[in-house]
């Protein structure tokens, strides 16, 4: 009697990534799976991103329920991020990604600024900050500005109020490979410097409107030499005077004791106009 044993070759029993690996951005910091991102794409989409890193969103499909998104930073949401993985930039600022082609596939690629303020995928923020057409090439050595790969923010003019708070605005580097039908999406987190408000060191100093200069008094030599005068008569000093206004004479009508008390009071009015009187 015989048994008729049937071996099962080990590989079968075994579930291999179809490739190891890709590309890696080794820096700045991207994003990574997290709580949150588990929770809106499934565990399938979590174990996948956390166990390749490097790897495709093909690998991560499909997902269980709307509202994950994996052409937006295959799917990772800003809240599993840590504070210290996002960067503080300005307009215009030069950036750097330190990128390992670990498998090469070749296939265009770029990097932009994306909104993803507006759900979905995100929206553009300009205009492309730097485009390949064969990312990772197949053959030959990886050209240096793709592993040292360089480029510069939009000006502020095209940021306007974007990017103002964490969280909004991430720089993605996407690559596609038709070859393979496989998709990639990296993301580092930015978030724009806040503006310092221009203001003058020099302090201001507000100067008076009105001039320090004395103003010379208003009531004529005459009509206070009247006012005068008419204090005497109601003295009963037998003196009566009278002022023209138009050439500012005296009129006197008496003389001897009252005429010498009008003189007095006409020396005191004219010592504080101060004037000389001969």
């Amino acid at each position: 009697m015989f048994c008729l044993v049937t071996l099962v070759p080990l590989l079968a029993l075994v579930k291999l990534p179809a490739v190891w690996g890709h590309a890696l951005i080794t820096s700045p910091a991207i994003r990574t799976p997290g709580p949150a991102f588990q929770k809106a794409c499934g565990v399938t989409s979590f174990n996948a991103v956390k166990n390749g890193p490097d790897g495709h969103i093909e690998e991560q499909e499909p997902v269980p329920q709307q509202g994950c998104e994996l052409t937006l930073c295959r799917g990772m949401l800003f809240a599993d991020q840590p504070s210290s993985h996002v960067l503080t930039v300005k307009p215009l600022q030069r950036m750097q990604m330190d990128v390992d082609c670990t498998v090469p596939h070749g296939g265009p690629a770029n990097v932009s600024l994306i909104d993803t303020t507006v759900g979905g995928s995100g929206a553009y923020i300009g205009s492309f900050l730097k485009t390949f057409d064969d990312f990772c090439p197949t053959s030959g050595q990886t050209p240096a500005d793709q592993t040292n790969l360089q480029y510069a923010l939009p000006d502020a003019a095209t940021i306007g109020d974007k990017c103002q708070r964490p969280g909004q605005c991430v720089v993605q580097l996407f690559w596609a490979t038709p070859e393979f039908d496989q998709n990639y999406y990296y993301c580092v987190d930015v978030v724009m410097a806040a503006t310092q408000p221009t203001t003058s060191s020099t302090p201001i100093v507000v100067r008076p409107t009105t001039s320090t200069k004395p103003v010379a008094p208003t009531t004529s030599l005459a009509k206070m030499i009247t006012s005068v005068v008419s204090s005497a008569k109601s003295a009963n000093t037998g003196i009566a005077a009278a002022a023209n206004a138009n050439n500012g004479t005296i009129v006197k009508t008496n003389a001897g004791r009252g005429t010498a008390l009008v003189n007095v009071w006409i020396v005191l009015a004219s010592i504080s106009l101060g004037l000389v009187v001969y």
